[in-house]
């Protein structure tokens, strides 16, 4: 699958302009390094001594005070009522969705207290903290830990599937693996000795699919046992910080300049598709609930879309329609450049989709809420091949497909 730009054509003389590529939702003043989410609505983030809860999906979010007095890098619901928060000398927790937090261990530097920078609990009870140098799994909530010893080169991010299998990303393009809980590690490293990439975190879609990496990507398809590379990111003089795919095509990279990339095809290919616009700062964490809603978060942030960021909207006309319709894409056959256009007939929850002849999705064009009215997209396949491609218009429940034709 090859990139698509998308660019909205305006043909009416009335007409309104959505922007919605990317909102902010917050601007905290201070660093954000984690989001994650349960829902659609209910998430939690988390920084600087901050916590904050969202269950409206980020149209408001809520600080829960907190006894840390340190940065959080990273928090983790298990459920809608508890909820594991770590970070640099502090381990959290919460019983009824943060309304309160108490703290399991905190400390001063130098205190013998760790510095930790991942955590994850598959259950309210089992769960693993890593950091610098350092490794602990507790089976009681946080009543008692185990401590596995030193690992060599800090983790930054893990991830299981189960109580015995595990995964976990590390520094100086480290990975880690282990079938027993977290009693012993094997240490792979994807790039040879001298490579100055860290890998901040690990993305998996299922049990098997996970994607882990910075500038250069890794996939594997058999939880770890084997990695390939599928593609790097174009960050240039900026460091990978995050990777997030919502499913095997579409994955999201932020980074130390405040650029975020995407990709549709599986990592081969990504395209800058969000500039520095909400500030130079960082992205350090990206939290996708599918391949068009997005949180993504970092300096000072906490940013949103819900189409995927690819393009604003502009409505062409308000005028309401006769029918829901989907019309031919004109000129077709065509090559490169085509237009599509539809009519809504009420307001709801749009989505534009293309497909290839197989039947697989390149594209989401559209994925929000619309007005009714009359629409036109003209769409440029820059990279595609010649062959067949069908569109779908979904919305309220009802659903159009036509089919078009490129010509190359």
């Amino acid at each position: 699958m090859k990139k698509i730009i998308l660019i909205l054509f305006l043909y009416s003389l009335s007409f309104s302009i959505s922007e919605a590529q990317w909102i902010r939702q917050l601007s905290p003043g201070h660093f954000i390094t984690d989001v994650e989410f349960i829902n659609r609505n209910t998430g939690w983030a988390c920084g600087n001594n901050a916590i904050y809860k969202t269950t409206n999906g980020g149209q408001n979010w809520i600080n829960q005070p907190n006894p840390s007095t340190y940065l959080i890098m990273q928090i983790h619901p298990v459920n809608d009522s508890v909820v594991y928060a770590a970070g640099w000398w502090n381990f959290l927790k919460t019983t009824n969705g943060g309304d309160n937090w108490i703290s399991i261990f905190s400390g001063e530097p130098g205190m013998g207290m760790p510095a930790l920078d991942a955590i994850f609990f598959i259950n309210e009870n089992t769960g693993w903290l890593a950091g610098q140098v350092v490794y602990l799994k507790t089976t009681d909530g946080g009543n008692s830990f185990i401590d596995s010893g030193r690992i060599e080169g800090s983790p930054k991010d893990i991830f299981f599937k189960n109580e015995n299998e595990g995964i976990m990303s590390g520094v100086v393009a480290s990975v880690f693996r282990t079938t027993n809980g977290g009693t012993n590690w094997i240490k792979e490293r994807l790039i040879q000795q001298g490579s100055q990439y860290d890998f901040f975190k690990v993305s998996f879609i299922n049990d098997s699919v996970g994607f882990i990496g910075g500038e250069i990507v890794f996939k594997t398809t058999n939880f770890g046992l084997t990695w390939d590379s599928v593609g790097s990111v174009p960050f240039g003089f900026e460091q990978s910080y995050c990777i997030e795919f919502a499913d095997e095509h579409t994955g999201y990279s932020g980074g130390t300049a405040g650029t975020l990339f995407k990709t549709t095809n599986g990592g081969g290919t990504w395209v800058q598709f969000q500039g520095p616009e909400f500030g130079q700062g960082f992205y350090r964490s990206i939290y996708a609930y599918n391949d068009s809603i997005v949180w993504a978060v970092g300096n000072a942030k906490i940013i949103f879309t819900e189409n995927g960021g690819l393009t604003n909207t502009e409505q062409l006309s308000s005028s309401v329609p006769d029918e829901f319709k989907l019309y031919q894409n004109f000129p077709n056959p065509f090559n490169s450049k085509t237009k599509i256009r539809f009519d809504l007939l009420k307001s709801g929850e749009v989505k534009l989709e293309i497909f290839d002849a197989l039947g697989r999705k390149v594209s989401t064009l559209l994925n929000e809420r619309k007005q009714p009215g009359t629409y036109e997209v003209l769409i440029e396949f820059e990279n595609l091949n010649s062959g067949v491609y069908f569109y779908r218009l979904s919305s309220d429940n009802k659903s159009l497909n036509m089919k078009m034709l490129l010509i190359k």
